[in-house]
C-alpha cells in the first residue's frame, strides 16, 4: 500500500472509530458566509470582477458542466484558470454579461463543509464548499443548463437510480465490496475530506483518487469491526434534475456531500466532499 493511501486509511479509520460523537451543524453566521461565497462566484461573472474569483474559488477548483445541445448533453470541464480567463476576457473586451438571477439555496452545511444550489442565467450549479483559513471557498462544481424535460416516470426512475448509486458507495465500504463502488463512482472522481483528532484540533485535508477509493473499500471493514448492521447509512437526495443531482450521505465516518451526473445513461458519483462529525479525545 502506498504511503498516501496508508495516511488516508488511518484518517478514515480514525473518523469512523473515534469516541465522543458530535454532529457539527452550521449556525446562521456560517450559513450566511457560505451564501456570500456563492454570491461572489455568481457576481464574478455578472459584474466581471476577478477579485471575486480569487476570494471565493479555490485555485484547485474542479468544475464540470453539461450543456444541452440538439437534444443531448455535452460535457464541458473548467478549471480555476479557465474561469478566471473567462472573467478577464469579459473585462478586457469591455463586455458585461446581461444581469441575471443568482438564487442561492444552502442545501446543507456543517462547520467545515457545505453543499449549495445556485441558479444563474446559465443554468443550475451544485457547489461543494470548504473553509480555508476562516474563509469559505468553492472546491467542486457540477452544473447543467435548463433540463431537457423528461417524463415524470423518468424522473422517478432517476431518483431511484441516484439513491442506488449512493447506497452502492456506502455499502462498498461496509460490506467490503469494492465492485459496488466501481459501478457507482466515475473514474474521474474528485474526492476531498476533512478529519481531526480532537474537537479543538484543526481539520486535516485528505484527498483520495478513484483507485485509492477502490483499494480502501476492499480492506476498510475486512474484520467487520468498523461497520455493522446498525451503522448509519442515511441517504438524502437534496436536489435532482434530469442530468445532475446532489446527495447527502450520513455514514459511520461522517457526512459526505456527493455530486452525481448521468454518464452513458448511468448515474455516477463525480465529486465527493466529506468531513468527520466525530473526534477522538484520546486517539493516538
Amino acid at each position: 500500500m502506498s504511503k498516501a493511501l496508508l495516511f488516508v486509511t488511518a484518517s478514515f479509520v480514525l473518523a469512523a472509530t473515534s469516541a465522543g460523537a458530535s454532529a457539527i451543524g452550521a449556525d446562521d453566521e456560517t450559513r450566511a458566509a457560505v451564501e456570500r461565497a456563492v454570491l461572489d462566484y455568481a457576481e464574478a461573472y455578472y459584474e466581471v470582477n476577478p477579485d471575486y474569483v480569487e476570494r471565493s474559488i479555490h485555485p484547485e477548483l474542479v468544475k464540470l458542466g453539461f450543456v444541452a445541445t440538439d437534444g443531448k448533453y455535452v460535457a464541458q470541464p473548467m478549471t480555476y484558470d479557465g474561469f478566471m480567463g473567462m472573467v478577464r476576457w469579459f473585462e478586457d473586451s469591455d463586455r458585461v454579461p446581461d444581469p441575471g438571477p443568482k438564487e442561492v439555496v444552502v442545501l446543507d452545511a456543517l462547520d467545515q463543509t457545505a453543499l449549495v444550489k445556485l441558479t444563474g442565467s446559465w443554468g443550475t450549479d451544485y457547489m461543494q464548499l470548504a473553509k480555508f483559513d476562516g474563509r469559505w471557498q468553492t472546491r467542486h462544481v457540477l452544473w447543467q443548463t435548463a433540463p431537457i424535460e423528461p417524463s415524470s416516470e423518468a424522473r422517478t426512475a432517476d431518483r431511484a437510480a441516484i439513491e442506488r448509486a449512493a447506497a452502492d458507495y456506502v455499502e462498498a465500504f461496509y460490506d467490503v465490496k469494492p465492485e459496488l463502488a466501481e459501478r457507482s463512482v466515475d473514474a474521474s472522481l474528485a474526492k476531498i475530506g476533512y478529519a481531526r483528532r480532537t474537537a479543538d484540533a484543526p481539520y486535516v485535508e485528505l484527498r483520495m483518487t478513484y483507485a485509492e477509493l477502490l483499494a480502501l473499500a476492499a480492506e476498510w471493514n475486512a474484520d467487520g469491526e468498523r461497520a455493522g448492521t446498525t451503522s448509519p447509512r442515511k441517504i438524502e437526495v437534496l436536489d435532482a434534475m434530469d442530468q445532475t443531482a446532489c446527495v447527502k450521505l450520513t455514514a459511520e465516518w461522517g457526512v459526505d456531500y456527493m455530486n452525481l451526473a448521468k454518464v452513458d445513461g448511468e448515474w455516477k458519483i463525480l465529486h465527493v466532499l466529506w468531513q468527520s462529525t466525530r473526534h477522538a479525545a484520546n486517539a493516538e
